[in-house]
């Protein structure tokens, strides 16, 4: 598992957005401030609004806004936006597993697997218990 920067520029664009909760802001001036690429903010932007932490305000003094409340918001939310669920090996990929070492029917008996569910969920979690409000 690794945080790419598309997360890392995440969590910065939405930590702005909190910071100006109650102001509406156009992608080149995030990206300014932000110093992130502008195609990088606009992707990541679109995968925000699709998952209902961003909203976007069209026309002349159209822009970004948080749809969220900020305290709403946590690191593990971003992630799953932008990135998709934490997965830290194949065998816990949660609609097709996939362990060499053991039949279907045996699932789950693999102590490797078992510890790193475990390791997983810590992770998860850590993410969970980081509000954006931490951040800002």
């Amino acid at each position: 598992m690794r945080l790419t920067q598309e997360i890392d520029y995440s969590f910065r664009i939405v930590s702005f957005l909190a910071q100006n909760e109650d102001k509406v802001l156009g992608a080149p001036l995030i990206s300014e401030k932000l110093k992130v690429p502008e195609r990088f903010t606009l992707r990541i932007l679109r995968k925000l609004n699709l998952a209902g932490i961003t909203g976007a305000k069209r026309g002349a003094y159209g822009g970004y806004y948080l749809k969220e409340a900020k305290e709403n918001i946590n690191l593990y939310d971003i992630i799953l936006a932008v990135n998709g669920p934490i997965e830290i090996n194949r065998c816990l990929h949660s609609e097709d597993p996939f362990c060499s070492r053991n039949q279907p029917e045996q699932y789950g008996s693999c102590r490797f697997h078992t510890k790193l569910e475990g390791l997983q969920d810590t992770i998860i979690n850590a993410f969970k218990d980081s509000k954006i409000t931490d951040f800002i």
